[in-house]
C-alpha cells in the first residue's frame, strides 16, 4: 500500500523520517503508555504531518505568481557560502529553494490577517501566565573570597578567612577589607544585585538563606574559601504588564496566525483526495 495526496504518490521513507524527528519528545511526553500504542501513534501522528506538509507545498506550488529568479539566485549563493558546493545538482537545489520560497510566501499570506489582540485579550494573557511574568527573589551581595593556589595549604587559607571574619564582626568596614584581602577586589566584593541561577549553587545556597545585614561564616566553593554579606534582598515580585505588553502582543499574534494556518489546512484536507492504494 502507497499514500497518494491528490494524486502524488508520498514514499514511507518521508512519514519514517517524520518519526525519526518527533520520537524524542514524543516518548518523553507519553512515557506511560504502553509501547505498542505509542508506536500506533507516533506514525499517525507522523502521516498526519507529512500529509499536512504537501498540502500546503501543493498550494503553494498552485501560486501563478512565480518566484524572481534572483531571490533564487541569493538564496542560492547563500546555500554554497554556508555548506560549499560539495557536488550538489545545482538545478535540483534551486528547484528546493523555490518550493521553500513558494511555501514560506503561502504561510506569510495565511497569517498576515491575525489581527491585533484586544486590551481585554492582553490582560488575560497576562494574568494567565502571571508566573512566566514575575522577577524572581534578588540579593545584593558583597563577598571576599581566596582562590583555590597549589603552592597554598588549604587550612593556612582558611584559618587566614576566620581571621578575615573575626575583623568583619568587630565591625571592620567589608568594602575595605575586601579591597585589601579579597582575591576580586573590584568594588570592593560588591556583586551587585542578582537572581537564582547567576552564582555557583553552593555560594546561593549561603547568600539565599541570609537576612540583609547578615555575615556569613566562613564557606567553601569551587572557587576557593569565601565570607560574604547580604545587605538587601527582594522577593518575588509581579513584572509591570507594560513591560512584557510588547511580547505578549507578539505571542497572541503568533497564536493567531497558527490558528489560522490550521485552518487553512483543514479546508485544504477537507477537499483532498487521499487514499492508500
Amino acid at each position: 500500500m502507497a499514500l497518494y495526496v491528490n494524486g502524488e504518490k508520498i514514499g514511507e521513507e518521508a512519514i519514517q523520517a517524520e518519526v525519526e524527528k518527533l520520537r524524542p519528545d514524543y516518548e518523553r511526553v507519553f512515557a506511560d503508555k504502553p509501547q505498542a500504542e505509542r508506536q500506533k501513534q507516533l506514525y499517525e501522528w507522523s502521516r498526519e504531518n507529512v500529509i499536512e506538509a504537501v498540502l500546503l507545498r501543493q498550494a503553494a506550488s498552485r501560486d501563478e505568481k512565480g518566484v524572481p529568479s534572483e531571490a533564487i539566485d541569493r538564496a542560492y549563493q547563500q546555500f554554497v557560502s554556508q555548506n560549499g558546493d560539495k557536488g550538489a545538482d545545482e538545478e535540483q537545489v534551486k528547484a528546493e529553494i523555490e518550493h521553500r520560497l513558494r511555501l514560506e510566501r503561502l504561510i506569510k499570506k495565511v497569517t498576515a490577517g491575525a489581527r491585533e489582540p484586544s486590551e481585554k485579550e492582553i490582560r488575560r494573557y497576562y494574568d494567565k501566565n502571571a508566573d512566566r511574568f514575575t522577577i524572581g527573589e534578588s540579593v545584593r551581595a558583597w563577598h571576599i573570597v581566596k582562590h583555590h593556589k597549589p603552592d597554598v595549604d588549604g587550612d593556612d587559607m582558611k584559618s587566614r578567612m576566620q581571621e578575615i571574619l573575626n575583623e568583619l564582626r568587630s565591625e571592620a568596614d567589608f568594602g575595605e577589607m575586601a579591597r585589601k584581602h579579597s582575591d576580586c577586589p573590584e568594588n570592593g566584593g560588591d556583586l551587585g544585585y542578582f537572581g537564582r541561577g547567576r552564582m555557583v549553587a553552593e555560594f546561593e545556597n549561603v547568600v539565599f538563606a541570609m537576612e540583609p545585614g547578615q555575615i556569613s561564616d566562613v564557606f567553601k566553593t569551587e572557587f576557593g574559601y569565601h565570607i560574604a554579606v547580604v545587605t538587601d534582598k527582594k522577593p518575588d515580585m509581579p513584572c509591570p504588564l507594560e513591560d512584557v505588553r510588547e511580547l505578549i502582543v507578539r505571542e497572541l499574534k503568533a497564536q493567531a496566525g497558527q490558528k489560522a494556518l490550521e485552518k487553512f489546512i483543514d479546508r485544504e484536507k477537507a477537499k483532498a483526495v487521499i487514499e492508500e492504494k
